[in-house]
């Protein structure tokens, strides 16, 4: 294992502490401390070679709080936008067979660094804290920065160790799975909220088991959850009375899907589902599907542009009878779904599109459309599209028997409807100093107002 440790020569440490004291009520550039607790700082460089100025692009996603590399990773100037930046460190994730997280980071040089490119992967477990994974991709930075920061004046403050690992031959024994790649994932919920007038409970159980191997994915699952919320209202003549709504929501599920090549899969599907609010007391689905993905697999973290079709076999049993005058039946249909998704430097792009068909019946359908996009158009300026549009041919599974005003309030059972949208745009500018280099977390707890006021 090779590890970068930056050194510091004595001078420039001492340089650095009466200079943190000389600006002692000015906010300091982010420190770390070193093992004798000599207080250190980002190396001040030349003029004619300016620091190393990074952007790290993590939108969302655990462990990438900036703050925690300014500190630990001082040596690099920390910008908040990629076109400001020398180098790009551009994030994507993907679930791994054992329910962690496979972590692939792509180093993009620009300006003078521009076609400088590298692609480094870590894995952390399904358990792992968010310390572990921002510890994780500290050590990964690192790696795959210095490649820059050798052709800097910061590389004479950098060694190269390597750890040799303890010898161990290679033997079946040693690498051996004695689960057979098999990972067992259980969960148990509960969210209570609510005020002197209104209650809200919501409990939840899953349970899943999946195998995932490159030849085989096999995912099982099951869960439950139960709503229920409680109102106190009052009439004209002041008198109390309580309502009371529960939802339940049950299923069980279960793919299997096999690689047959680098960009083809074959597997089967199957679910069956009761849900208060879908009139559903049973639904049982099940059948074959195939998938083609236009890009070799192993590019899933950067881009992906999949298209998949199954034909399944449907049986509904309902609570009350529905509008075509049913309390069960059964139908045949199909579905097909492409869906794209890509991160490159100039932001992400998540698109997809979905139809399903009754084929007794093909007037009976769905067409949804949706997606988001995240752009960074010029400097400082970022555009983040996000939406969805359903059109709805096929609730026949609606209740024939009028709703009421209380049960259409909260939502107790679905309405009838041809079309089903959201949308979101957002503009977002941001101008002046291009560095993210000052860590000073005072008062960021404190709120004027309870609850979400500031």
């Amino acid at each position: 294992m090779f590890t970068f440790i930056a050194r510091r020569s004595v001078a420039a440490t001492v340089a650095v502490i009466l200079g943190s004291i000389a600006l002692a009520p000015l906010p300091l550039r982010a420190q770390s401390s070193t093992g004798s607790g000599t207080a250190t700082t980002s190396p001040v460089l030349p003029k004619t070679q300016p620091a190393l100025r990074v952007f790290l692009d993590c939108p969302g996603l655990p462990g990438c709080a900036l703050d925690y590399y300014i500190v630990e990773l001082p040596f690099a100037d920390w910008t908040r936008d990629r076109l400001f930046a020398d180098v790009q460190l551009l994030v994507s994730t993907l679930t791994s067979g054992s329910g962690g997280t496979e972590w692939t980071v792509a180093f993009i040089g620009r300006e003078r660094f521009a076609g400088l490119v590298d692609t480094l992967t870590v894995n952390t477990l399904p358990n792992a804290s968010e310390d572990d994974i921002r510890g994780a991709l500290s050590t990964l930075f690192v790696r795959g920065l210095y490649p820059f920061i050798k052709q800097t004046s910061l590389a004479s403050q950098f060694t190269i160790n390597y750890t040799k690992p303890a010898a161990q031959e290679k033997t079946s024994a040693t690498t051996r799975d004695p689960w057979d790649f098999w990972t067992f994932e259980t969960s148990v919920n509960t969210f209570l909220n609510g005020e002197q007038q209104q209650r809200f409970t919501n409990l939840g159980a899953t349970f899943e088991a999946r195998r995932i191997t490159d030849r085989w994915k096999l995912v099982a699952g099951v869960e439950t959850e139960y709503n229920e919320s409680r109102f106190t209202l009052r009439g004209r003549d002041g008198d109390a009375t309580q309502f009371t709504n529960i939802l339940r929501n049950e299923g069980a599920r279960l793919r299997s899907v096999r690689s047959i090549s680098p960009r083809w899969s074959l597997g089967v599907v199957g679910s069956a589902r009761r849900s208060d609010f879908l009139n559903t007391k049973m639904a049982i689905r099940g059948g074959p599907v195939v998938e083609a993905n236009l890009f070799p697999w192993q590019e899933a973290t950067r881009r992906q542009l999949t298209a998949s079709y199954a034909v399944t076999w449907n049986d509904f049993q309902y609570f009350e009878r529905t509008v075509l005058g049913r309390t069960a039946e059964q139908r045949p249909s199909h579905v097909l779904t492409v869906a794209t998704n890509v991160r490159q430097k100039w932001g992400s792009l998540d698109l997809s599109a979905r139809g399903s068909q009754f084929l007794h019946d093909l007037n009976r359908y769905e067409l949804s459309f949706g997606g988001s996009m995240r752009l960074q158009l010029v400097r400082g300026l970022a555009l983040t599209l996000d939406g969805r549009y359903s059109r709805v041919r096929d609730q026949i599974y609606l209740p024939g028997a009028q709703l009421s005003n209380e049960e259409i309030l909260v939502r107790q059972r679905a309405l009838a409807t041809g079309f089903q949208y959201f949308t979101f745009v957002g503009v977002s500018y941001t101008f002046g100093s291009i560095f993210n280099t000052i860590v000073n977390p005072r008062l960021d707890s404190f709120r004027l107002l309870g609850g979400s006021g500031f």
